[in-house]
């Protein structure tokens, strides 16, 4: 897979920077549901992400399933989700891969983090290993989806 990867290319990559939620007061629970795409042209490539995620802004449970492919090859990652954090319209759901193939970001047992805002257009940001924090969200700006909708209630 070329180097053209979620979190390794600052200005054309989906890159999250977290900050620490401890001076934060504790987020409501809520849960971040929903499937989409985010479609790059120059190169062409597609992020498909597709959450189900639950918690009480502490902890959490659920899924995620993230693809990257492009020209040439097809990789994919799955996360166990070890917290939500919903706060209005945004949703951060952070986890652990528990499988992936050929996903040169996330590797099994490394950390990721993903933030949703669920709004008229929705946007997603991702990060892992390092730059990923258990409860953590996105300092970096949100890429907006081409194809499809996330929900996030509370």
């Amino acid at each position: 897979m070329r180097k053209l990867t979620i979190g390794l290319l600052g200005a054309t990559a989906l890159v999250l920077s977290t900050v620490g939620t401890a001076a934060a007061a504790p987020a409501p629970g809520g849960s971040v549901l929903g499937s989409a795409e985010i479609e790059l042209t120059d190169p062409y490539s597609v992020f498909e992400f597709s959450v189900h995620a639950r918690g009480d802004g502490r902890s959490g449970q659920g899924v995620v399933w993230l693809a990257h492919r492009d020209d040439q090859q097809i990789g994919w990652m799955v996360a166990r989700v070890d917290c939500v954090r919903v706060t209005g319209s945004l949703g951060v759901v952070t986890g652990v891969v528990s499988d992936a193939q050929d996903f040169a970001v996330a590797a099994p047992g490394d950390p990721i983090a993903l933030t949703v805002r669920d709004g008229a257009t929705d946007s997603v940001s991702f990060a892992s290993r390092e730059e990923a924090r258990k409860c953590g969200r996105s300092t970096a700006q949100p890429h907006e989806i081409t194809r499809g909708d996330f929900r996030v209630t509370r």
